[in-house]
């Protein structure tokens, strides 16, 4: 399980734990990967366009706040590398 904050319709956003048998398709995640330097970006597949827009806005902001070496990735639901699965099972 790893901690992650997941989108809300009102701009929000709330803190979750997640791993890959409880990703939901409406959802929108941020997944911090301390050890690949990645802010992960999980973009469901029927996630509505304003949870998209508020994890594209909540990613960067997280980025900015770990540092210079960290990157957003967005993936799409079905399209994750090994990577993302991976920083799900460590634990947070």
């Amino acid at each position: 399980m790893a901690n992650a904050l997941e989108m809300n319709d009102d701009g929000t956003s709330h803190e979750v734990c997640v791993n890959r048998n409880n990703l939901v398709s409406d959802q929108v995640l941020c997944v911090i990967d301390d050890e690949g330097k990645n802010v992960f970006l999980w973009l469901g597949k029927e996630a509505p366009v304003r949870k998209r827009f508020v994890g594209a806005q909540t990613a960067s902001k997280i980025r900015d706040e770990q540092g210079t070496g960290f990157r957003v990735r967005s993936l799409d639901e079905g399209y994750e590398p090994d990577q993302f699965f991976n920083s799900l099972e460590r634990e947070s």
